[in-house]
Order: structure tokens, then C-alpha cells, then sequence
């Protein structure tokens, strides 16, 4: 009959003689590799996004009035601009890449006519464009690249980005009317998808502001799409708008 009980017990007894020597034990060596290893983690993940978040702690201020639209000191905006550069280095993220093309755009909007302001212009383009490589659920930075394409004479890359910016959210109150505005501008190049998707966008932006839609333009091609998209705007859609996103 086999002895479990004994046999268990000499297991045990074997194993703590391998762990002592000169009557003193020894850690144990996975407890203190696990431990070693996270510490390890911790020095590669922790350090660089701590740092990265020191780098652009100082300028949070020139964000914050930016979103309140403050005047902004031209070295204000640079500073924060190059904080992001090293902090992107340090640790990428969608998020900071995003501000740091804001920040640039803020830069050329004040920066004179010119081969300047153009570099700036190209340079946030480019900050966006690898913004939303990283992170491509993002409405408004579709929509602000529409704008910048579309600002270089790209005009169907901005309609691909303004088709992502109506895929990524749709509805989104703060942005339909700005997307409506540069659909109507880019309707010679829209895709039937996009047409389609911008006449949602006239549904509910009529619903919320209706004298929006009447100021939109767009010339006679702008005024047939508000026509065909009102025209099929049903009494249920009317109700289901309101009570998602109020009237305004």
C-alpha cells in the first residue's frame, strides 16, 4: 500500500533541507525573480511616462486658456510645442501628438503669410496625421485634418478624413455643424457614402438649430442635399433627435 502521507511528508522535509544551508534559509529564487522582474517593468514603463508627464506638466496653462480662447504668447505656444516633442520621445501617445498640432496650428494662424506659416500649417498636419495612426477613434482630429488637407489643396484627402470623422462619431453636437461647413465646400469630391453620412448630420443639426441650416450655402449642388436630406426626415427621427440632443 502506498504511504501518501509519508511520502508527502518526505517531499516536504527534502525540499527544506535543499533551502538551508549552515541551519539558515535561503529566499526562494522564483518569489525574488517574479519581484525582479516587476521592478524591471517598472523602470522601463514607469520611468518614461513619468517623465514624459513632467515635460508638459509646466505648459497645462497654455492649453487651458487655448480651449478658452486667450491670447497666447507666440513663446508660450513654442515652448509647449517642444515639451511635446520630448515627451513624445520619452513615451508616445495619441492624445499629447494631438496637442502638439493644435499648438501648431495656433503658431501659423499667428505666424505672417508665408513659407513660414506654410512649414508651421504642414508640420501640425503631419503632428495629427500620426496622432490618429495611434489612436483613430478621434472625431475632431479627423475633422481638423479634413481641414489642413483641404488648406494644401488636398482636397479628396480631405474628404477622406471629414468620411473618418463622420464614422468615428457621428454624433458629436460640438463638431456637426463645423463638418457640415466644410462638406458643403468639399461636395464635388464627397463619395456617395459621405453624401450619404453628411445627410445625417443635416437631420440633426436642423433638429438642434435649424437657422444653421439655412445659413450652410454650399451653392444649388449644397441646397439639393439639405432638400433630399429634410425631405426624408420623419416625424419618429424628429422625436428620437430631441430627445438624444435637445434643441438648441
Amino acid at each position: 500500500m502506498v504511504n501518501i502521507m509519508g511520502d508527502t511528508m518526505s517531499i516536504t522535509q527534502n525540499k527544506a533541507d535543499s533551502v538551508s544551508q549552515g541551519g539558515r534559509k535561503r529566499a526562494p529564487i522564483l518569489p525574488v525573480a517574479v519581484m525582479g522582474l516587476a521592478g524591471l517593468a517598472l523602470l522601463v514603463f514607469g520611468i518614461p511616462q513619468f517623465v514624459a508627464g513632467v515635460l508638459v506638466a509646466g505648459d497645462q496653462n497654455t492649453l487651458w486658456d487655448l480651449a478658452r480662447q486667450r491670447p497666447v504668447a507666440w513663446n508660450d505656444l513654442a515652448a509647449a510645442v517642444a515639451a511635446r516633442e520630448d515627451a513624445d520621445r520619452w513615451m508616445p501617445t495619441a492624445d499629447r501628438e494631438a496637442e502638439r498640432g493644435l499648438l501648431l496650428i495656433r503658431q501659423a494662424e499667428a505666424a505672417p503669410e508665408g513659407s513660414e506659416r506654410d512649414r508651421l500649417f504642414a508640420a501640425a498636419a503631419e503632428a495629427i496625421e500620426r496622432s490618429l495612426s495611434r489612436g483613430p477613434v478621434q472625431p475632431h482630429g479627423w475633422a481638423v485634418l479634413a481641414v489642413l488637407r483641404e488648406r494644401a489643396g488636398n482636397r479628396q484627402g480631405a474628404a477622406d478624413a471629414l468620411r473618418l470623422s463622420l464614422l468615428s462619431g457621428a454624433f458629436d453636437p460640438d463638431l456637426m455643424i463645423w463638418r457640415l461647413r466644410i462638406g458643403m465646400r468639399l461636395l464635388p469630391v464627397l463619395s456617395d457614402e459621405t453624401r450619404a453620412l453628411l445627410t445625417g448630420q443635416i437631420r440633426k443639426v436642423w433638429v438642434m438649430s435649424p437657422d444653421e441650416i439655412a445659413r450652410l450655402g454650399g451653392g444649388e449642388e449644397g441646397a439639393a442635399l439639405v432638400q433630399q436630406a429634410l425631405a426624408g426626415l420623419s416625424a419618429s427621427e424628429i422625436t428620437n433627435y430631441v430627445r438624444r440632443i435637445g434643441v438648441r
